[in-house]
Parts: C-alpha cells; structure tokens; sequence
C-alpha cells in the first residue's frame, strides 16, 4: 500500500464540537497530513471559494449548525466531484448512512471514532483504495 505520508496530502476537517476537531487535527498532523480545520460548513465552503488549493479529502461531522454535514457533502461532490469525504457522527442512522453513501460519501464513521479505523479510513480514501465494507462496529449487531 502506498504511504500516504510521502504526499504532503491536505485534510479539510469539519465539525462544531471543538475539542474533537483539535483532537483530531493533532492525531491527523502527527500523522503526517496538513490539516485545515473550520468549525462549520460554510466556513468551509467559503475556505474553498479561496483560491486555495482544494484539499486532497474532507472529514465531517454530520450535525452542525446551518448546513448539516450531508448538505456540505452534497455541494462538495457537485464542485468537486472526485473529492473523497469522510462522514463522520455521533447520532447514525440507517437513512443518513444511505443518503450519505448515495451522495458519494468514501465512508461513514460513528462516534466515538476508533482511531486505527478512522486513520486507515483517511489512508484509504487518500489512497484510492476501496473503502471498508461497513460504516463502523457500531453498525454490527443491526
């Protein structure tokens, strides 16, 4: 597999709870990936209307305020269509995991995140390589 740490690869992280997103821009980092990390999704948004090169994959959060996480999935595979995106939520649902998955989600992950499959995760999605079978052990007995 190739090592994803080799590209400088940049990660756009997006969700309200702040002290995941610092959580997960420190792990993401560590890791060797660049992070830029908003609050919401339309300060994302307005970050890619920038200029600013586009990032090599998004991971949001499913509930915030404004835009849902869905939403923001939604507008990002219109502009930019071969831009893999993590979803990523506290509170999963059969009909969000579908809806996510039928807009063109890589993956879809519930909270709390195991870190080895939320990083192998990120490695996939960067990488091209096909993403798990399944959204999250959470989802097993179901």
């Amino acid at each position: 597999m190739k090592d994803t740490t080799q590209k400088n690869y940049r990660v756009l992280l997006v969700d309200d709870d702040d002290e995941l997103r610092t959580a997960l821009t420190k792990l993401l980092q560590r890791n060797g990936y660049t992070v830029i990390a908003k609050p919401d999704a339309a300060t994302a948004l307005t970050y890619l209307s920038t200029g600013e090169p586009p990032p090599d994959l998004v991971v949001t959060d499913v509930l915030m305020p404004g835009l849902k996480g869905t939403q923001l999935l939604t507008i990002l595979k219109q502009d930019f269509p071969e831009l893999p995106v993590i979803v990523i939520t506290a509170f999963g649902d059969w009909c969000e995991l579908g809806e996510a998955m039928h807009n063109g989600a890589f993956q879809y992950l519930c909270k709390p995140l195991e870190l080895d499959e939320f990083l192998g995760a990120v490695h996939r999605a960067l990488t091209g390589a096909t993403p798990a079978w399944r959204s999250s052990p959470v989802w097993d007995g179901w």
